[in-house]
């Protein structure tokens, strides 16, 4: 009796494994966010490298599904480079991407939707809106900039002939007010995020709250505070700032100029703190050389330029985390450090709802002017600030990530082993 019943449990544990799920990420982000369900899934996961984002894009993706051992394939692998002859030929469960309405994942997910194959977005962040873009030189520039190092010459072109046409055919692909709208169900962050979502006419009952599964280290992982000050070998007591970018440059938000300013700016005020240093943490999609760059004949005794260290230890040793418009923003406030916005240019954030959301939930010190910089600093080291700031981070927590159980990837994987077709 007992053998025939290991039998079934063995049978009923390979039924449970029997599904796929396909991934079309955009981004390293995007896999190191999903990179965490997929630990907690039981069937077959696959990534499709596309490639429209050129070699140098694709590689760093690749690299991201290597390092985190989710398997890919890349477009060209197939036959046809097309999303829907890849998903006959693969015959997913379920379609799961970060953005729909990125070309490259956009036409999986409506593809997948012809054939009746569920697919799930899994927000990328609190709130996705249309980014603000001056359409003056420097956008335009920036996409000579993008086509020419794309690693794709040729396809990058292609890519921007077919946007253009669908603009000019009056069928554009959609913007980010249709974010979400194109995927079965959505996994979002918290209560605040389900309400955004249903504001922009998703129904409710698409909409899933799980929480961000990146947050779940820092439940599991309980960062070490001095774990990166002593890898960096800075002195006892000494104090660290860190400076997180949204990558402003390729968003078309901040210029090199404004950007370089902001870099100097906080090398000069690392060098005149006593016993104070700055890590520079360039965005997923930035190369570390930019900033490199930037600081060209500047004493950069007291800086460091990295991306390589683990982000939540970073946070847990950093004194004061200060960032332009990146979602680490919110990551810091939710460890409890002191977060400063900066904003010396004078233009709208990138979009209307972040990091504005940090700023009036009272979790972050916003900075608009040259010299308010160095006293805010100055000021967030005090403990009693620090306080003042910790006493918002409850409410915060509760209303924009839902929990910090370690348990936020487990509800995606959840989710998505319920849409399997049964």
């Amino acid at each position: 009796m007992g053998g025939r019943n290991d039998s079934r449990k063995i049978q009923k544990e390979e039924k449970k494994m029997n599904y796929k799920v396909l991934f079309i990420p955009g981004n390293v982000y995007h896999v190191r966010m999903f990179s965490k369900v997929a630990k907690k899934l039981k069937g077959d996961v696959l990534a499709i490298s596309l490639e429209g984002y050129g070699e140098k894009g694709r590689a760093g993706i690749e690299r991201a599904l290597q390092e985190n051992g989710i398997r890919f394939k890349r477009v060209q692998d197939y036959r046809k480079e097309d999303p829907e002859f890849i998903l006959r030929e693969e015959k997913p469960d379920v379609v799961v991407v970060l953005n729909d309405i990125d070309p490259g994942c956009l036409y999986f997910v409506r593809g997948a939707n012809r054939l009746g194959i569920p697919t799930l977005l899994i927000a990328e962040g609190i709130v996705v809106d249309t980014p603000h873009r001056s359409l003056g030189p420097s956008y335009f520039i920036n996409i000579i900039k993008n086509v020419l190092f794309s690693g794709n010459i040729a396809h990058s072109i292609k890519l921007l002939v077919r946007r253009t046409s669908s603009i000019l055919s009056g069928n554009p692909e959609p913007g980010y007010d249709r974010y979400g709208a194109e995927c079965m169900k959505i996994a979002v962050w918290g209560e605040y995020s389900k309400k955004f979502f249903e504001s922009r006419g998703i129904p409710s009952e698409k909409i899933v709250i799980t929480g961000n599964p990146l947050m779940d280290d820092i439940f599991r992982l309980k960062p070490k505070a001095d774990k990166i000050k002593k890898q960096l070998g800075l002195p006892a007591g000494a104090k660290l700032i860190v400076y997180a970018s949204c990558n402003p440059i390729d968003i078309q938000y901040w210029t090199e100029e404004e950007t370089a300013h902001l870099v100097r700016l906080l090398n000069k005020i690392a060098l005149n703190m006593k016993n104070c240093f700055l890590l520079i943490r360039p965005h997923p999609t930035e190369p570390n050389e930019r900033y490199l760059r930037f600081l060209q004949g500047e004493d950069t005794s007291k800086t460091f330029v990295s991306k390589k260290e683990n982000l939540y230890d970073l946070l847990a040793s950093c004194n004061v985390l200060i960032t332009d418009a990146s979602v680490v923003g919110s990551e810091a406030a939710v460890i409890g450090k002191p977060v400063i916005i900066v904003n010396l240019t004078g233009k709208p954030y990138p979009i209307r709802y972040y990091p504005k959301l940090l700023i009036d939930e009272r979790v972050a010190v916003e900075v608009r002017k040259k010299g308010e910089l160095l006293p805010t600093i100055e000021r967030l080291l005090n403990k009693k600030s620090q306080n003042e700031l910790m006493k918002n981070r409850e409410k915060f927590v509760r209303k924009y990530f839902y929990r910090i159980d370690g348990k936020s990837s487990e509800r995606v994987a959840e989710l998505i082993e319920k849409m399997v077709k049964k």
